[in-house]
C-alpha cells in the first residue's frame, strides 16, 4: 500500500505537486510514496466524481486528497468553496475515506500559486524579479487594476501575458514542474489553498 493517492484536475497541477512532494524536506514531511492521478475531465468532473472514482482506490492506499480549481469547476457561480468542499469531504466520508481524506479547492486556480512564488517564476523564464514587476505592472495599470488585484483574480491570466506575449512562449506542464522545483515553500505557506495541503501532509505524514 502506498502512503498517498493526489487526485488533481489537470497536468499543470500534476506537475507541480509531484515537484513539491518529491522536496519533501522543504515541505516538511517524510519521503512519502505517492502517485498523482488527474481528471479526464477536468475540474468539473473532480466535482461530480473525483469522490467516487478516489473510492475505487480504496485499499491501495493510506490517505487521498483531491484538489481543483473553483474557477471552471461548475460550481464557482453558485458554491461557495467551502460549501463544495465540505459536499465533496460528505461523500469521502461516506466511502470509509473518513479521517484519512481531504479536498482542497484553489479559489480562483492553481495559477495564483505562481504568483506567491513569483521570484521562482523570474528565475524560470530567464528574467530579473525587477523586469516581472514591470510587466505585472504594466498589465494591471492597462486593465485598470491593482497588482495584487490582478495576481488574485486573474492569476492564469497574468502568467499567460508573461509566458505568451512578453516572452512569446508556449505554456505547459514542464513550466509548472520547473518552477515547482524553485518555488520556496515558505513563500508558498502565505497562500491559503496551498497552506492547506500542506497542513494536511504534515499532520499525516509528520517527519
Amino acid at each position: 500500500m502506498k502512503d498517498l493517492l493526489l487526485y488533481v484536475a489537470d497536468a499543470d497541477a500534476l506537475a507541480f505537486m509531484r515537484s513539491i512532494l518529491q522536496r519533501h524536506q522543504a515541505l516538511g514531511v517524510r519521503a512519502v510514496t505517492f502517485d498523482i492521478e488527474r481528471h479526464p475531465q477536468r475540474d468539473s468532473g473532480m466535482v461530480q466524481s473525483g469522490a467516487e472514482l478516489v473510492r475505487m482506490n480504496k485499499g491501495r492506499y493510506d490517505k487521498a486528497l483531491l484538489m481543483w480549481d473553483h474557477h471552471g469547476s461548475g460550481r464557482e457561480h453558485k458554491h461557495a468553496p467551502d460549501i463544495v468542499c465540505q459536499e465533496i469531504q460528505a461523500k469521502l466520508d461516506t466511502f470509509t475515506w473518513s479521517g484519512n481524506s481531504a479536498v482542497t479547492i484553489l479559489v480562483p486556480e492553481l495559477e495564483q500559486w505562481l504568483w506567491f512564488c513569483d521570484s521562482a517564476v523570474a528565475a524560470h523564464c530567464g528574467i530579473t524579479q525587477a523586469q516581472l514587476d514591470q510587466w505585472a505592472q504594466k498589465r494591471a495599470d492597462k486593465l485598470g487594476k491593482a497588482v495584487a488585484e490582478l495576481k488574485q483574480q486573474q492569476p492564469k491570466e497574468l502568467f499567460e501575458h508573461v509566458l505568451r506575449d512578453r516572452l512569446k512562449q508556449t505554456i505547459s506542464p514542464r513550466d509548472f514542474d520547473e518552477i515547482g522545483q524553485r518555488a520556496s515553500v515558505n513563500a508558498l505557506l502565505a497562500c491559503d489553498s496551498f497552506s492547506a495541503i500542506a497542513l494536511t501532509l504534515r499532520t499525516w505524514f509528520p517527519l
